[in-house]
């Protein structure tokens, strides 16, 4: 209710007695409860020499009140009377992760209900248990399972300090993983065609902590006996369509079809096009950050593992598992590739995987950084290069890539990694944070996997440099191969470049 005002008659027995209005109504209360215990003195015993009082007739006077919720408040209190404050109500928003790896993050937010303020402090518990910055919440945790792993995170509101909010996030040692659902097999299958064998293609649902559900899409060919092993495949940037289509690589049908004549099942997974037009962002498409969309492929890349009789229906397969599951990706598929087998802890389900041209995210902070301030070093010119991710033209550059991780699906903003680039920086370890090598330096054991690394001698983009990082910090070391020009980003588009894939993984799967 707006204020209204109000004429309060007192007699000398202080009889309560309201006439006054609202708007252009009005209102008479002639039974009154005692009126606000803090105030009766006043009302009852107004003050001698008023200029109100008439001392030859009855006491009586009018007193105009601008009444509002908060004038009842600061009026209330005492016994008999209603106290109307309203109190402070703070609320973590969202639904927080209950569980988070090692060096991830999550950006915690708080409404706060009965004042103005909206600020709050943030603070953990235990203090050792990563960091969060205390005004904009944002947690990353620790580069170790702390002890208690369990974390708590607390909202303070600045102007009240007795009430606060808190969640618990439970950290450990990889991120987890989420779950597969609604699996259809589909009517028919896109992408290239002229196959002696009959593909599959699947639709499926997949769901990740923290992020939207996001529809995934599988293209199966199966070998004509038992197969030898079973080979995902992915595409760059957000993995937006199928490997073997000729509008994506115009040679990925030649290691599918390779591969396949080798005895092994192929999955091309594909988070969007050719079957729809609706998902062009693919695994990349945020909210959520880079580092938490590569759930999606990790649970692809899991449940296919785990499930290889729908992977391969021959009656006569009795497989509990993929094994040996083997994998390749370009550009950005290298990169969900490297955040499975490490942040999500699918190395012991891989025996062999093949990132090309990447993996291009191994240090999203050097690559959101102003160009020409940090350089790494390119294997195939042995010489320094900037490590910027591009910038500009209709698309936004490989920038504009980084920040749909960030945005709502349609959305345009935020755009941290290009305003980064162009001198404003994000919050403080957030890219970092979503790097592969989320330490910055650290080294990264992928025991029993086999490992080889592909670049384009003429690929001028910083996957080469980016991809070399990565090189340097895992165990055992990856093989690494320059292949000559002209090969250059995309691998797969160049016939040299497909032969040396396909031979690489049926040399390695085993």
């Amino acid at each position: 209710m707006g204020a209204a005002l109000f004429l309060v008659r007192n007699y000398p027995q202080c009889r309560r007695e309201l006439t006054g209005g609202v708007g252009n109504g009005s209102m008479k209360v002639t039974e009154y409860t005692p009126f606000f215990t803090s105030c009766a003195p006043y009302f009852c015993n107004p003050p001698r020499g008023n200029a109100l009082l008439n001392s030859n007739s009855q006491v009586s006077f009018y007193v105009i009140i601008l009444l509002s919720l908060l004038s009842l408040a600061g009026c209330g209190g005492g016994s008999g009377g209603g106290n109307f404050q309203q109190q402070t109500v703070v609320a973590i928003s969202g639904t927080p992760p209950s569980a988070i790896g090692v060096g991830a993050n999550w950006q915690y937010t708080a409404t706060v209900n009965g004042v103005a303020s909206q600020a709050v402090t943030w603070t953990i518990s235990p203090k050792s248990a990563g960091t969060i910055d205390a005004s904009t919440g944002l947690y990353i945790a620790p580069p170790a399972v702390p002890s208690p792993a369990n974390v708590t995170i607390t909202a303070t509101s600045q102007a009240d300090t007795s009430q606060s909010a808190s969640a618990s996030v439970t950290v450990q040692a990889t991120d987890p993983l989420g779950k597969v659902s609604a699996v259809t097999t589909l009517p028919s299958c896109v992408g290239y065609s002229n196959w002696h064998l009959t593909p599959a293609c699947y639709q499926m649902t997949v769901s990740c902590p923290g992020v939207a559900d996001i529809t995934t899409y599988l293209k199966v060919i199966n070998p004509s006996g038992l197969p030898s092993g079973t080979v995902l495949f992915g595409v760059g940037t957000g993995g937006s369509g199928l490997y073997d289509d000729s509008q994506t690589y115009m040679y990925g049908y030649l290691v599918v079809e390779n591969v396949v004549n080798a005895g092994f099942n192929t999955v091309e997974v594909s988070f969007g096009g050719p079957f729809t037009s609706s998902q062009p962002n693919g695994w990349l498409q945020g909210p959520g950050g880079v580092r938490r969309l590569a759930c999606r492929y990790a649970t692809v890349a899991d449940w296919v593992y785990k499930n290889p009789t729908t992977i391969n229906p021959n009656p006569n397969n009795t497989a509990t598992n993929s094994a040996p599951m083997c994998a390749t990706g370009n550009s950005g598929g290298s990169a969900a590739i490297a955040y499975g087998v490490y942040e999500y802890g699918l190395a012991s389900e891989f025996k062999m995987i093949e990132p090309t041209s990447g993996p291009v995210m191994t240090r999203i902070d050097q690559g959101c950084s102003i160009c020409g301030t940090i350089t790494g070093l390119n294997a195939c010119t042995n010489m320094q290069q900037d490590m910027c991710y591009s910038t500009g033209g209709a698309s936004g550059g490989d920038a504009a890539v980084i920040d749909e991780a960030y945005q709502s699906s349609g959305a345009t903003t935020p755009t941290p990694c290009t305003d980064a680039i162009n001198g404003t920086p994000a919050a403080a370890g957030l890219f970092l944070s979503d790097s592969i090598l989320y330490q910055g330096s650290q080294a990264v054991s992928l025991a029993n996997l086999t490992i080889n690394q592909l670049f384009g001698e003429s690929d001028t983009s910083n996957a080469v440099p980016q991809g070399t990082l990565w090189n340097q910090y895992i165990t055992p070391t990856p093989g690494l191969l320059c292949l000559p020009m002209p090969v250059a980003h995309d691998i797969p588009s160049f016939s040299t470049g497909a032969q040396q894939i396909a031979t690489d993984i049926e040399n390695g799967c085993k």
